[in-house]
């Protein structure tokens, strides 16, 4: 199974946010390959600018050198830009991601934010209904 991880699930686990557990569950099964895990290169470069404020950014830089040992990095193509102003999702970040998504045959894109895809051509999950999935 291919999933995408939305930037508030890598959130989520560095900043060791209420209800991380999940993701970070997420993760781990990508680590020891019981799904493909994937992240857009946007959401490093986000979650970079997220956290530095908030946590040592050599700390964030050690963290997302560990979690692309882990998952694959998904560039964002100029394809995948075009289709995100046309795919109907209104924020262009997320849109982005869902086409990022399609373009790599991910079967889900494991998020917090479920509305933020609705319309969405690829499934968005929550982490704990994923993990249930595969269990």
């Amino acid at each position: 199974m291919r999933l995408l991880l939305d930037t508030n699930i890598i959130v989520d686990i560095l900043s060791k946010r209420e209800g991380y557990a999940d993701s970070l569950n997420v993760l781990k099964r990508c680590e020891i390959k019981k799904a493909e895990g994937y992240v857009s290169a946007v959401t490093v470069t986000d979650v970079m600018y997220i956290l530095r404020k908030h946590i040592e950014p050599g700390d964030v830089r050690e963290a997302l050198l560990t979690l692309i040992s882990i998952v694959e990095v998904a560039d964002i193509t100029k394809t995948d830009i075009r289709g995100a102003f046309s795919c109907g999702i209104r924020d262009f970040e997320d849109a982005a991601q869902v086409m990022c998504a399609s373009r790599i045959g991910a079967d889900y894109i494991v998020t917090r934010n479920m509305k933020d895809f609705e319309g969405s051509s690829v499934k968005p999950i929550l982490p704990g209904d994923i993990l249930a999935l595969l269990f």
